[in-house]
C-alpha cells in the first residue's frame, strides 16, 4: 500500500525583475489597454489619473479590446506608446 499526501511540496525561486529601459516617466506616452472586463476601465482610469497627477507631462493613450482575441489596436499602441499598462479585471 502506498500512501500519497495531497498536500504536496511548495517550491519557490527567487528571481529578479527584467531590466527596464527607462527609469523615469518624464514625457512618456503611456498606453492604457482595457480588456473589456467589468471594472478594467475603472482601474485604468484610476491609474491614469494618478500618473497624470504625479507626471503632468506624460501622454495617456487609452484603448479597449472588444474581445479576447481582438488585436487590431495593438499595432497602434506599439507605434504610439513607449510603455503599455494592460488591465484584467472582473
Amino acid at each position: 500500500v502506498e500512501i500519497v499526501s495531497p498536500v504536496g511540496r511548495s517550491a519557490s525561486k527567487k528571481t529578479r525583475l527584467a531590466e527596464r529601459g527607462r527609469d523615469r516617466l518624464h514625457g512618456l506616452r503611456i498606453g492604457l489597454l482595457d480588456n473589456n472586463k467589468p471594472n478594467a476601465d475603472k482601474f485604468l482610469g484610476f491609474i491614469g489619473a494618478s500618473l497624470k497627477r504625479h507626471h503632468s507631462d506624460i501622454e495617456l493613450i487609452a484603448k479597449r479590446k472588444m474581445s479576447r482575441t481582438e488585436a487590431d489596436c495593438l499595432p497602434e499602441l506599439i507605434a504610439r506608446c513607449d510603455v503599455v499598462i494592460n488591465a484584467f479585471a472582473d
